[in-house]
């Protein structure tokens, strides 16, 4: 039986197109949203970020794990905050509500938990979860990073995808000295059956993507605030352990600049893209706080 799948495998790799990506470049805004999601490649040859899955194409991606080390500083609307030394980075991102919760350890051994959830973020104090039930630690609001954490969110590499996807029309592609550019606003919607694009005071902050040559995204653009952020991704590959591969393409490497100042430079050592069991509801502290 193993002899028989084996054998169909190979005949189906054998069968699959070989894609030169730059033979088949294309301003097709449908086909470039399909090779970004990991359309078209063949096994040979994979392209985008391998979300796709079933027969009919569906972006199957709607929460992920990570673990990183690096630097990063708060960007808010009143500056940028001093920058940090990781000792360790564990990150989870629910693309469905959606929300991003940052345990960071630092290098001299502060904790800190950062939460955005929906229009909600807050601080959980010693415990993640911290504040949702009696005598498990406590949250405090921080709704003034709201705008901040969800641009994090979304300026991931499946967020970019996500948020193009639901732009719709109001995307377009262009071809910038060879390579295939994406431009989009943040757009609220609904890019997936269960997942809700939540994006607040981003709403029309036009994007751009710059993708490499498997449509992976190299490097996004924007303005917002009167500040420019430019965010270069490099190294992607399956990041799961050696026996827990998914396919999922995700970037080794993330650096982000605000108006040429360093703000975020992490490398990814472990990612779990099998749909982790991720929640992230608001305490009831907070909404209080927040006057909901």
């Amino acid at each position: 039986m193993r002899g028989y799948a084996a054998a169909v495998a190979m005949a189906v790799v054998a069968a699959s197109p070989a894609i030169d990506a730059q033979q088949q470049t294309t301003t097709d805004l449908k086909q470039v949203l399909f090779r970004m999601a990991g359309g078209g490649g063949g096994f040979r040859n994979p392209l985008g970020l391998g979300l796709i899955r079933g027969n009919q194409n569906e972006d199957s991606v709607l929460s992920l794990e990570f673990w990183a080390t690096g630097t990063m500083r708060d960007v808010t609307g009143k500056g940028l905050g001093p920058q940090i030394q990781l000792k360790s980075l564990y990150g989870q991102i629910g693309y469905d509500f959606p929300g991003m919760r940052l345990d960071i350890t630092r290098a001299d051994g502060q904790r800190e938990i950062q939460v955005v959830s929906g229009t909600f973020a807050w601080n959980e104090i010693d415990k993640i979860g911290g504040g949702l039930q009696p005598g498990w630690g406590s949250a405090v609001p921080a709704m003034e990073t709201v705008t901040d954490r969800l641009l994090r969110l979304w300026t991931t590499p499946i967020g970019l995808y996500k948020a193009a996807a639901t732009a719709g029309a109001k995307a377009q592609v262009t071809i910038e000295n060879g390579a295939t550019v994406l431009t989009f606003p943040f757009t609220a919607g609904k890019p997936l059956p269960t997942a809700y694009l939540v994006v607040g005071q981003l709403e029309g902050t036009p994007v751009k993507v710059t993708l490499d040559s498997l449509y992976r995204p190299a490097r996004a653009d924007l303005r917002f605030r009167n500040q420019v952020y430019v965010t270069t991704y490099s190294g992607y590959g399956d990041l799961n352990e050696a026996d827990y591969k998914s396919d999922v393409y995700t970037p080794a490497r993330i650096v982000q600049t605000v108006d040429g100042q360093p703000v975020l430079d992490l490398t990814v050592q472990k990612t779990n893209t099998y749909n982790p069991y991720i929640l992230m509801p608001v305490p009831e502290s907070v909404q209080k706080a927040a006057g909901r």
